[in-house]
């Protein structure tokens, strides 16, 4: 358990760092400057060997209730090499959407539907982020907890 907690952790970090670019990007979106943000999510580099295993070996199943098990399925699907591709495609597109629009002389268009949902979409991704991140830190903190308790470390 003590590695799977320490998984769980670095992800927390690895997430933390994410939601600092989510910010970012934000700024650039309402600073109209978003053809300077150049920034990628590499969701796919989360740390989860420990947990996979443990799934595999049913081990998990011994150690964590249903409803953990769930979210942490529910986080590492979301940030898979999947994930990765659909956020970094949908910001990519709207940079490209942002420049397209500049070139064209378009403000307005920008001004009026874009922007609003390249912010809607940042929102969107914080709230998930921040989500994920809430779940892996009650799950270890559940860990420490057990084993403060005179749980088995497993």
């Amino acid at each position: 358990m003590r590695n799977l907690c320490f998984e769980l952790r670095l992800n927390i970090k690895k997430i933390d760092g994410w939601l600092n670019q989510i910010s970012q990007y934000r700024n650039a979106v309402n600073g109209d400057c978003l053809h300077l943000w150049a920034g990628y999510f590499d969701l796919s580099m989360t740390v989860s060997a420990t947990f996979h295993s443990m799934l595999n070996s049913g081990a998990l199943y011994n150690a964590l209730s249903h409803e953990d098990i769930a979210a942490l399925q529910e986080v590492y699907w979301a940030l898979s090499q999947s994930g990765e591709h659909y956020l970094n495609k949908q910001l990519n597109n709207t940079r490209t959407s942002f420049q397209q629009l500049q070139e064209q002389g378009a403000t307005q268009v920008w001004m009026t539907s874009l922007k609003p949902e390249s912010v809607r979409i940042a929102d969107y991704w914080e709230t998930t982020l921040n989500d994920h991140r809430a779940k892996l830190a009650r799950i270890a903190t559940a860990i420490d907890y057990n084993k403060r308790s005179g749980g088995e470390d497993k």
